[in-house]
């Protein structure tokens, strides 16, 4: 439950970001740096999540 309460308010932050910056910039900056974010996040993510394989 802590960690849908962590996401949501994650989630939330990124979408004011992204109405804040397509209020001052428009649309087509907006989509670039919302798609940069997340894959900045999802490059982030998954490096942390790696598992070691023993071999």
């Amino acid at each position: 439950m802590k960690q849908t309460v962590i996401d949501i308010m994650g989630l939330s932050g990124f979408g004011a970001l992204m109405a804040g910056s397509y209020l001052a910039f428009g649309l087509d900056i907006t989509l670039m740096a919302g798609g940069l974010m997340l894959m900045a996040f999802s490059l982030l993510a998954s490096s942390k999540n790696k598992v070691k394989k023993h071999a």
